[in-house]
């Protein structure tokens, strides 16, 4: 679900919108990692709750967090710079 380029590492994730909890991955397995987020899916407050949460979990400033594809679609593709695949997948699990 992640893989490393020259540009950053790669995460491949859904995401469950409006989901009430405090816990931020809902389930990570070598087949899928699902997001939990507080936010509605309406007027990209899912995505920026996503970004913000995922940054924080990760180390990384916002900025380094980058919606690839899939800004309208439950099934999103996230650009990390700034950490490696492995330090990704850690971090996620530690969560």
């Amino acid at each position: 679900m992640s893989w490393e380029t020259e540009k950053g590492t790669f995460l491949i994730i859904t995401v469950r919108p409006h989901v009430k909890g405090k816990r931020l991955v809902h389930v990570i397995s070598d087949e899928e990692i699902v997001i939990n987020l507080a936010s509605p899916a309406k007027e990209g407050k899912a995505n920026k709750e996503l970004i913000k949460r995922i940054a924080k979990c990760i180390g990384v400033a916002t900025s380094e967090v980058i919606i690839a594809a899939g800004h309208k679609s439950r099934e999103k593709t996230l650009l990390i710079r700034g950490a490696t695949s492995e330090q990704v997948m850690n971090r996620l699990k530690n969560a």
